[in-house]
């Protein structure tokens, strides 16, 4: 707190009372010791009553000078005290002021102005409206190095996918996921780094339909290691890309929809896996028609779920539209042939017509083994439950030899 330099002003009426104290002191006869000095008394006193006379008038005039010193006085005090604050130490606290923020202006790129440094919190909170407005960056030309780089990485995306692929209809499922696995990798750093690019070198759109069979196909591969929560989790990021790509009547949403429906055909939820087929059927019948391959593979996979909970006979109608599709083109090497050819042999074993199931095994087993070859998972599995078959059929001889003659 500053501390005032005072000055006290002098008492106006001290200096006229002296000289009131000089007028009343009067001489005396008593007081003189000579008498003979009289007149001249006399006239020292008529000069003091004069001299009395022009205090008295100056007492007078008294009022107006005390007045014009106070005044000058009190300018005095006022010039000392703004001087005095005007010097205050550093140490005196500053009266409170507004705080005045002016809004931070991003740089145009072109400029290499440095923006002055912020505090995290300062910056977000003095956002402006002219960083909003700021027009979205443009996508440039890529360099040839970066349009190679880009190709190599699609590149061994592809391959890896193409590998995938020949491992999973061997079954075998662990290299296939691990192949997928960089593949899908590859896809994914491709994705944003294309989004950079001008728009005729864009290729996301591609690139996020190969990412939409990549975990579409991850899926797959989990359903068929029972790992049906983790299936479940891919086939959904696969939905999610082909609904909003490729819409919601594309073959290949079908595609990802009969693989839902196969997951909940496999635990046992046949509700829900009808009404994923039925999803699958619409879209297929209405853009691929009733006699493709791909409309053929959702009736076999619809009778699968009938024959799940034991309908047979709408199973056995399912499986036989499916099949004369299927039969339209060779089927020499049509996996899917394959399967419902299993499919209706399973509905003969189940109501004991060994019979009936042996020969639609080995129609079965003759194109898994064009395909995929003796070692397949899929294969093996056939080639078992047509040895149950022919053992309980009235054949004779080994089943080996009857198998050999068969297949030539």
């Amino acid at each position: 707190m500053n501390t005032e330099n005072t000055v006290e002003p002098q008492d106006p009426s001290s200096s006229a009372m002296i000289d009131q104290n000089a007028l009343d002191k009067e001489p005396s006869a008593a007081d003189t010791t000579h008498q003979e000095d009289l007149d001249e008394q006399t006239e020292i006193l008529a000069s003091e009553i004069d001299s009395s006379e022009s205090v008295s008038s100056q007492k007078e005039s008294n009022p107006f000078i005390i007045f014009a010193l106070i005044l000058i006085l009190a300018g005095i005090v006022i010039a000392i005290f703004y001087a005095i604050r005007d010097d205050a130490p550093a140490t005196e606290a500053p009266q409170p002021t507004p705080e005045i923020t002016q809004p931070e202006v991003e740089p145009p790129v072109s400029k290499t102005v440095t923006p002055p440094v912020r505090s995290p919190s300062k910056a977000k909170e003095t956002k402006t409206e002219t960083e909003s407005k700021q027009p979205p960056s443009t996508p440039r030309r890529p360099t040839q190095a970066e349009l190679d780089k880009l190709k190599s990485i699609e590149n061994d995306a592809l391959n890896n996918h193409e590998a995938a692929q020949e491992y999973y209809q061997r079954g075998d499922y662990a290299n296939a996921l691990a192949h997928y696995q960089k593949a899908r990798k590859s896809f994914e750093q491709l994705l944003p780094q294309y989004k950079k690019l001008e728009s005729k070198h864009d290729n996301t759109t591609t690139i996020q339909k190969n990412l939409a069979a990549i975990y579409n196909a991850i899926g797959e591969v989990y359903r068929n290691q029972k790992k049906y929560t983790e299936a479940l989790i891919w086939l959904n990021k696969s939905l999610e890309i082909r609904e909003k790509i490729q819409g919601k009547d594309h073959p290949e949403t079908a595609e990802t929809y009969n693989n839902i429906a196969l997951l909940y055909d496999s635990q046992g939820q046949y509700t829900k896996a009808l009404e994923w087929y039925k999803k699958d059927l619409a879209i297929s019948e209405k853009t691929l028609g009733s006699d493709h391959p791909e409309t053929a593979k959702t009736y076999n996979n619809i009778g699968m779920v009938y024959f799940h909970q034991g309908d047979y006979a709408n199973a056995l109608e399912w499986y036989r539209k499916a099949l004369a599709i299927q039969e339209k083109a060779p089927v020499d090497r049509n996996p899917n042939a394959a399967m419902t050819y299993n499919n209706i042999a399973e509905i003969h074993r189940v109501q004991g017509n060994h019979g009936l199931a042996l020969p639609e095994y080995l129609k079965a087993y003759r194109i898994l083994q064009n395909t995929f070859g003796e070692k397949n998972s899929t294969t093996k599995a056939v080639k078992s439950s047509l040895a149950r078959a022919y053992d309980k059929s009235d054949n004779a001889g080994p089943f080996d030899e009857w198998l050999e003659e068969s297949l030539r």
